[in-house]
């Protein structure tokens, strides 16, 4: 399956324009990260993509066809999308809330059947949390609701999963359990991903691909280690950054952190 965004635009009634002319594609195996400053319009983007917002020009396309002329259940049946983690204001215990992710297989009142519960079962073994099928979600940490969502996305049977900044609030231990696990079913099981990320380590340790979100709209896309670089992301953030790879065993990993800039240089900067 290829994903693909065609020179979207996108701006609110009577408001500047968020995106502009984003372009970029992403198949089977691949995982694409997004990156940009606040307010640079990454979560806009994801709506976008997927058809939750209109695009103002441009488009997206699933194998070459359009989102928009592709019926509602049949999408959601190929694209699983993990919002970002918040509380619930209802009670779900850990299979109950993925078993929604059947949704798009079930007709209008059907309730789920055997089938259905043995894909759940199946969902939470992939994502390593088979014993919390019984706990509630309120009574479950935060890295373990995360993979209770992706979970639930994954119970529709995608061929590309969606996730809104999928590692924010947790520690460092459950953002690396996350990150592995969204890494393996890409690997293993050939699933594409694509997903919001405030770290750019991150997208530099897991993504095949990248996109840049500018202040200006704008957008920039290819491979995650020829985009993010340390000018790309001075660029992006506007705030010097420091980016240093660290061999740990076979793997290499990113260093990256924004770095202060002395007084007097932004004094002469700013003039």
């Amino acid at each position: 399956m290829i994903f693909e965004v065609k020179e979207g635009n996108f701006a609110y009634k009577q408001g500047r324009e968020i995106l502009s002319k984003v372009s970029f594609s992403v198949k089977d195996g691949q995982i694409l990260s997004i990156l940009g400053a606040n307010g640079a319009g990454k979560t806009t983007l994801l709506r976008c993509m997927l058809g939750l917002l209109p695009w103002s020009a441009g488009g997206s396309y699933l194998d070459g066809k359009d989102l928009r002329k592709i019926p509602s259940r049949e999408l959601w049946k190929q694209i699983g999308y993990v919002p970002q983690a918040k509380p619930l204001s209802f009670v779900y215990t850990v299979k109950e809330m993925v078993v929604l992710g059947r949704s798009a297989h079930l007709r209008v009142w059907e309730q789920p059947g055997a089938e259905d519960w043995a894909v759940v079962e199946q969902c939470l073994k992939r994502v390593g949390i088979s014993h919390l099928q019984d706990r509630l979600c309120s009574r479950i940490s935060g890295g373990e609701y995360q993979l209770v969502l992706v979970a639930r996305a994954l119970a529709a049977k995608p061929s590309m999963l969606v996730l809104d900044e999928p590692e924010s609030n947790l520690d460092f231990k459950n953002q690396r359990i996350v990150l592995d696990v969204i890494r393996r079913l890409c690997e293993e099981e050939n699933l594409s991903a694509v997903l919001n990320t405030h770290y750019p380590e991150h997208a530099l340790d897991i993504s095949h691909l990248s996109l840049l979100l500018l202040p200006d709209g704008t957008s920039v896309f290819g491979s995650a280690s020829e985009i993010l670089t340390r000018e790309s992301l001075e660029k992006a953030f506007d705030i010097p950054v420091y980016l240093e790879k660290v061999k740990i065993g076979q793997r290499e990993y990113a260093c990256v952190f924004p770095v202060s800039q002395p007084a007097e240089e932004k004094e002469e900067t700013e003039r």
